[in-house]
């Protein structure tokens, strides 16, 4: 995309495209935007939602189904998309950062030692967050089944999906830095052929959606 172009994206992104799903789709949560600081894909975006089930219900594959003009022009523009429909295995914290990192795992565990490795996992943020003075922490597993149910339906189909992903999230970009080498050290190392060659991308939030959120809440 040229640059006006691309700010005819993110004006519909930000103003349409988030809005119509997390504040028409029910079950969303929230949705949040980013904007990479270093390598890897530009824009990174999170959608929280109830449950797995908000995936196989009618008003979201109606969304999907029955895309409005703009939808329909930008969604296929998209490049180099890696995307990932996750459920949550563990968090540490319970806030947003300013800052994020990402860390995709683009392989499976291998299922005789998955437990193992996911328990390594928990037992290495648990300790970052807490040295570090992290936000939140959050070791993300891939849902198939959604996967399957939902990408028939998409306008894309060139969409890469990861098999998880380890969120770091912080008030400042030193502190991801940080963590992110603690995490060599203790995990990343073992986890090495599973990962991205990209390994962490590192975003600054540009956007964040919370509909449930009313303005007489806010003190």
């Amino acid at each position: 995309m040229d640059q006006l172009e691309e700010d005819e994206f993110n004006r519909w992104y930000n103003n349409e495209h988030m809005v119509e799903r997390v504040r028409k789709i029910p079950g969303y949560i929230s949705g949040r935007r980013f904007i990479n600081q270093g390598t890897g894909s530009k824009y990174f975006a999170i959608y929280r939602v109830k449950s797995a089930e908000v995936f196989h219900t009618s008003a979201y594959l109606d969304l999907q189904s029955h895309p409005d003009e703009n939808s329909r022009y930008f969604i296929p523009r998209f490049q180099n998309v890696y995307k990932i429909f996750a459920s949550l295995r563990f968090e540490t914290g319970q806030g947003e950062g300013a800052h994020l990192a990402l860390v995709p795992i683009v392989h499976p565990f291998p299922s005789d030692t998955e437990s193992e490795t996911v328990t390594d996992i928990s037992q290495a943020l648990d300790q970052v967050h807490k040295k570090n003075g992290l936000v939140a922490t959050q070791y993300l597993k891939t849902d198939w089944d959604v996967v399957k149910n939902v990408t028939s339906k998409f306008l894309r189909k060139t969409d890469t999906y990861f098999h998880g992903a380890i969120l770091l999230e912080a008030t400042n970009v030193n502190s991801l830095k940080n963590s992110i080498d603690d995490l060599e050290e203790l995990l990343l190392g073992q986890l090495d052929s599973y990962l991205h060659s990209t390994r962490v991308s590192y975003f600054e939030q540009i956007l964040s959606f919370h509909p449930e959120i009313s303005l007489n809440q806010i003190r």
